[in-house]
C-alpha cells in the first residue's frame, strides 16, 4: 500500500471515512506514517481533573499521531460526524504542514453533514449517548442531497422526532447540555415529564420496550 497517497485519498474523498477509521485501526504503519509527518519532540497539552486537590490541571504531554486520534475520539466515538471531521481536518492540516509545495484538495462532504445535522437536528436532543450511537447518521442516509435543502432538512426533523416519540412541545428544557437517553439496547426513548426543586431539575423517559422509567438529574 502507497500510505502517503491512501491519506491523501482520505483528504480528497476518494476514501470513505469509514473505510479510513477501519484501516486506520487494522494497519499501524498509518499510523507510524503520520507519525513521521510530526516534528521530533512536539509536545501538546493535555488537561484533566486532581480530584485530590479540587482542580483543573494541564500538562505537556508528547503529540503523537496515536494519542491525538484517541483525543479526537474521546467523547461521541467513530460515528460522530462532528468527530469524524475533525480527523478529516486534522490530517490535511498535518500533511499539508509537512508537504507544503504540494496541493491537496480538502473535501467538504464531511463538512456539509456536520453543519446539516447542527441545521436539522433540534438541540434538546442532541445528547452525547444520541450522537454517539450512529442514530442520526443512520437517519440521514434516508434523505439524499438531490433534495432541496429546505425539504430534506424539514423530512430529517419530521422522522426524527417521530422516532423519539416527541409530540408537538413536549420535549425537555435542560439547563446543561442535552442528555436525552437511549434504552439500555440503544433505542430511542419517549420523553415524558420534568420537574424542577430549587436549582435541579429532574427529567424522565420511557424505555417504551421495558416500560422502566429513566431518570436524569441535572443542576444549575
Amino acid at each position: 500500500m502507497d500510505i502517503k497517497q491512501y491519506v491523501v485519498d482520505f483528504i480528497e474523498e476518494r476514501v470513505d471515512v469509514k473505510d479510513f477509521l477501519h484501516e486506520i485501526k487494522n494497519n499501524p504503519t498509518i499510523f507510524d506514517w503520520l507519525q513521521s509527518l510530526i516534528p521530533e519532540g512536539k509536545m501538546m497539552q493535555e488537561a484533566y481533573y486532581d480530584y485530590e486537590n479540587h482542580k483543573n490541571v494541564i500538562v505537556e504531554i508528547p503529540y503523537t499521531a496515536k494519542g491525538m486520534y484517541e483525543r479526537l475520539f474521546r467523547y461521541g466515538g467513530e460515528t460522530n460526524v462532528g468527530n469524524q471531521l475533525n480527523l478529516h481536518h486534522w490530517v490535511y492540516k498535518l500533511v499539508q504542514d509537512a508537504f507544503p509545495q504540494e496541493h491537496f484538495e480538502y473535501g467538504q462532504t464531511l463538512n456539509k453533514k456536520f453543519n446539516f445535522m447542527l441545521e436539522a437536528c433540534p438541540e434538546y436532543l442532541l445528547s452525547t449517548d444520541i450522537e454517539s450511537s450512529g442514530i442520526l447518521e443512520e437517519l440521514l442516509e434516508e434523505f439524499p442531497e438531490t433534495m432541496p435543502k429546505t425539504k430534506r432538512i424539514k423530512a430529517f426533523k419530521e422522522k426524527l422526532k417521530g422516532m423519539f416519540f416527541i409530540e408537538g412541545q413536549k420535549y425537555p428544557r435542560w439547563i446543561q447540555a442535552s442528555e436525552w437517553p437511549l434504552s439500555k439496547t440503544g433505542k430511542p426513548t419517549k420523553f415524558l415529564r420534568q420537574k424542577s426543586k430549587g436549582e435541579i431539575s429532574f427529567y424522565y423517559f420511557l424505555d417504551v420496550d421495558t416500560n422502566e422509567e429513566i431518570e436524569i438529574m441535572q443542576a444549575y
